[in-house]
């Protein structure tokens, strides 16, 4: 490999071939999908929902995962996103039916059999009982539509498609129809989703439970060390150490930093110079991914997330620091979306039982957050106002919240470029000390 070409892919959908430590969820999902059984594939912003469900759109990723099994079907891919500007459901399922429209307009054999069903559908704007009988005759000719819906939880605030109707049918369609099998990208987990609609649905069945979750987490650590071997024997165990603190295995945040550090080597940093700039640049980089995480979480994981970073940015720069332990007395309070953030990788217990923040870099973005929207009081109820947390803290919880804001930015003069001084000069003098010189 040319060592001027950066191997290392960050900011776009990833390819199969580029795709790694996601054997298990892929084997799931592939598995899943073979029974006919629908999906919902869930996880945190850029955790790389979307590189998993892409890779069903290639043949040879399908044929590899369960041989012939899917070559009968149609895959159908929709980015929720784009479809704001849709105005009612006969309008999204002929978006949704287009690939299988256009193979029944050009294919023959038993599939020639479907077209009548599908223009009866069509001419009855796609309700969810003409729909039904539609997929069982595609069903019957041996053929299925897999329906592949990303960034799922867009829906929650679409105009017309959050609407009982819209959920209602679509589940209909999921528990019954054998020709039709769907696949959900979402960033909110199954029961929340079923919690957000349940006042259109305050009687009937969650409409989500014919869904069953694959959750993607953090990578393993295994997978850490094939990444990293597409660096061509350049990055040591200090580099191997870098990356795993600042992105805490999240598949973004890898690809991130190993590609920053490549770039500090290439332009002759060493030692502590090299990490502080990755970690600059990788600073800069992931500023709109620790945005998209904070706003997606609830109010109550963001308080216990505030909690946790507060009582370990001080142990950044003065080990076994501790400040406001009572601040995390009450974290049990907490214990589901403690849980949420563990499964997905993000926290973890440390050998004490303390909760820990595995990503390094969203501490430096927090605690910019903080240095330049608190500076005193009336900023500190402006801030918490702002993000919702004014409403579940106790005005004791304020208060130690707050002492121990200012107690962090003090130590903290440059807020997260002091953190990554510290960090970077930790590692760069072990550095050294491993090279001999």
């Amino acid at each position: 490999m040319n060592s001027a070409v950066n191997p290392f892919i960050h900011g776009k959908v990833i390819s199969p071939e580029n795709l790694v430590g996601r054997d298990k969820e892929i084997r799931r999902l592939c598995s899943r999908l073979a029974t006919g059984q629908s999906t919902a594939v869930v996880g945190m912003p850029h955790i790389g929902k979307t590189s998993l469900i892409k890779c069903l759109e290639d043949v040879d990723f399908r044929r590899s995962c369960v041989g012939e099994l899917l070559s009968d079907d149609t895959f159908s891919y929709l980015d929720v996103q784009t479809l704001r500007g849709i105005q009612n459901q006969k309008e999204f399922w002929r978006l949704a039916l287009m690939p299988l429209k256009q193979r029944l307009s050009t294919e023959e054999g038993d599939l020639s059999s479907v077209v009548n069903s599908y223009e009866l559908a069509k001419s009855n704007d796609f309700g969810s009982a003409i729909l039904q009988q539609f997929f069982s005759s595609l069903s019957r000719a041996g053929a299925r539509l897999i329906l592949v819906l990303d960034e799922f939880d867009d829906f929650l605030t679409h105009s017309v498609l959050n609407s009982a109707e819209f959920y209602g049918g679509l589940r209909s369609l999921v528990s019954l129809s054998q020709g039709l099998v769907v696949v959900l990208a979402t960033r909110k987990e199954l029961d929340q989703l079923n919690e957000l609609t349940q006042a259109i649905n305050p009687h009937g069945s969650p409409y989500f439970n014919v869904f069953t979750e694959i959750r993607l987490g953090a990578l393993p650590k295994s997978a850490l060390q094939n990444l990293l071997d597409r660096g061509d024997g350049r990055f040591g165990r200090q580099d191997h150490k870098f990356i795993s603190a600042v992105s805490g295995l999240h598949p973004y945040l890898v690809q991130s930093a190993a590609a920053m550090l490549w770039e500090a080597y290439e332009e002759g940093y060493t030692g502590t110079e090299c990490y502080a700039q990755a970690s600059q640049d990788l600073y800069q980089q992931s500023k709109k991914h620790f945005g998209d995480c904070w706003r997606s979480w609830t109010n109550e994981t963001k308080k216990a997330i505030t909690v946790i970073a507060l009582n370990q940015i001080p142990q950044m720069t003065s080990p076994h620091t501790f400040l406001f332990p009572e601040l995390t007395e009450n974290l049990s309070d907490y214990t589901p979306e403690l849980e949420r953030l563990e499964a997905s990788g993000f926290l973890e217990e440390n050998k004490d039982g303390v909760w820990i923040i595995k990503q390094g870099a969203f501490i430096w973005w927090l605690a910019d957050e903080l240095r330049r929207n608190i500076r005193d009081a009336t900023e500190f109820r402006a801030w918490l106002q702002a993000q919702e947390l004014d409403g579940i803290l106790t005005k004791k919880e304020r208060e130690h919240i707050g002492g121990a804001i200012r107690a962090s930015l003090s130590k903290i003069g440059k807020g997260g470029m002091t953190l990554i001084e510290t960090f970077a000069k930790g590692l760069g003098e072990v550095a050294v000390k491993q090279l001999g010189r």
